[in-house]
């Protein structure tokens, strides 16, 4: 049978435009963003994150790192367990803490009398000289943090932020 050139009637259908999502406006029942505080916390620990390892990547310094050193330094003699319930962190998350910044010659174990299962934890001379740096890069970061704020907006935020913490 020989082929005949198809009629204007049976031409293939010219080719559909792709359908357009619609934009969700705002209240959209599928926003779980724009009036979600927990996404909005979430921003902010990644701007605060971003800001933090800009900053302090010099000073070889995480912010469980800080956090650690703060403690042992306000503590001096406190002991693995105890600054794992501080940073609410398994034990074996504050053992490879410990052994970091241990490695880094910031902090000590110094055994404890009595007790050959324990060890306190102290700063070593170059660990109090790294914090010295620290809240010189601290005071800056900071500052850059809450560019944009007021000195009452930060208190309040530092207020609210804390409440939702508890």
């Amino acid at each position: 049978m020989p082929r005949t050139a198809p009629s204007p009637k049976s031409a293939e259908p010219a080719p559909r435009a792709k359908a357009r999502r619609p934009r969700a406006e705002p209240g959209d029942v599928f926003d779980f963003q724009s009036n979600a505080l927990g996404y909005q916390l979430r921003l902010a620990q990644l701007r605060a994150f971003d800001l933090f390892f800009e900053m302090l990547a010099p000073l070889d310094l995480s912010p469980a790192r800080v956090t650690a050193l703060s403690l042992i330094a306000m503590s001096p003699g406190t002991n693995q367990a105890a600054l794992a319930k501080a940073l609410n962190v398994a034990g074996p998350s504050a053992l490879k803490l410990v052994d970091g910044l241990e490695s880094a010659g910031w902090i000590r174990r110094v055994e404890v009398e009595g007790d050959r299962r324990r060890y306190s934890l102290q700063l070593t001379e170059q660990g109090q000289a790294r914090l010295a740096q620290l809240r010189e890069k601290l005071a800056e970061y900071e500052a850059r943090l809450t560019t944009g704020l007021s000195a009452v907006e930060r208190q309040q935020l530092m207020d609210l932020l804390g409440r939702l913490a508890r």
